[in-house]
């Protein structure tokens, strides 16, 4: 295991990365069901661009995906917050707690040693396989669940929207792997996009029923100013002779149609239902 206070982190096609320290490490959440959030990361190599999480913090957008800080000495001060009596623990808020640099820092993995230990309970967001590799010590965290993000499972799509995440199918695997372990996990579809999420739904919604989970949360398109313009040319760009994201997320209704269209699809599948956030 390197040594965290000492790291020089590589760097990637995608983002660069460095080493900082914080000040604490973890924060109470407003968020429904947790108490507190604990994120390893500031920015996300996974480079998003739906992602609302930089519009929130106040960093800039471009930063937040090419230039990633990792909490150098974020278990130090963790250890000794877990002194204290604590509630459930969101893991992953506004930053992926797996993204690229976490194969090499472990950092994420240190801290679940330091909460599993104090038995927090936990809630463990993230859009990348590799949290399979720490299924030793979630296994051993009672009352926690795990949600792996997928907002499309058509290669393409997910390819250009999350352009340094794994693949859909790379974290349905995911989410079977994490089932067949006896963990409580559940797909998070989200943001729902239309004409991507809903492409082919009722394949998709077959795809999470085969893993095994019994049950996905739906969390809406959050746009904050700039974003539609980026993210409609990359959608547009799937579908060239397509009506136009822009046109269509300022159809009035339309968003809110299509989550309840992904909310109906998913209880025929005998899925159970829950609105994010």
């Amino acid at each position: 295991m390197i040594d965290l206070e000492s790291f020089d982190p590589p760097n990637s096609n995608v983002a660069r990365y460095k080493c900082v320290e914080c000040k604490t490490a973890l924060s109470k959440s407003r968020l429904p069901g947790l108490d507190y959030a604990l994120n390893p990361y500031i920015g996300c190599g996974h480079d998003c661009v739906y992602c609302y999480a930089p519009y929130v913090l106040g960093v800039e957008r471009s930063a937040w995906s090419s230039d990633v800080k990792a909490k150098s000495n974020l278990p130090r001060l963790l250890a000794k917050e877990l002194a204290r009596p604590r509630g459930t623990i969101g893991v992953g808020t506004v930053t992926d707690p797996y993204q690229p640099i976490e194969k090499e820092t472990e950092l994420t993995r240190r801290c679940l040693e330091l909460m599993v230990s104090k038995r927090a309970r936990l809630s463990i967001l993230t859009k990348s396989d590799l949290i399979t590799r720490d299924i030793d010590l979630i296994k051993r965290s009672t009352e926690s669940e795990v949600g792996i993000t997928i907002t499309t499972v058509h290669e393409e799509a997910a390819s250009a929207i999350e352009r340094g995440a794994p693949s859909p199918r790379r974290r349905l695997e995911a989410v079977r792997r994490l089932v067949d372990e006896g963990i409580d996990a559940y797909v998070l579809i989200g943001p729902v996009l239309p004409t991507v999420t809903d492409r082919d739904l009722d394949s998709f919604i077959r795809e999470i029923a085969r893993t095994g989970a019994v049950r996905i949360m739906t969390d809406r398109l959050r746009l904050r100013p700039g974003m539609l313009a980026e993210l409609g040319e990359v959608i547009d760009s799937l579908d060239p002779d397509g009506p136009g994201f822009a046109n269509l997320v300022r159809t009035p209704g339309l968003l809110e149609g299509t989550v309840r269209a992904v909310e109906k699809t998913a209880t025929e599948h005998g899925l159970s239902v829950e609105g994010a956030f």
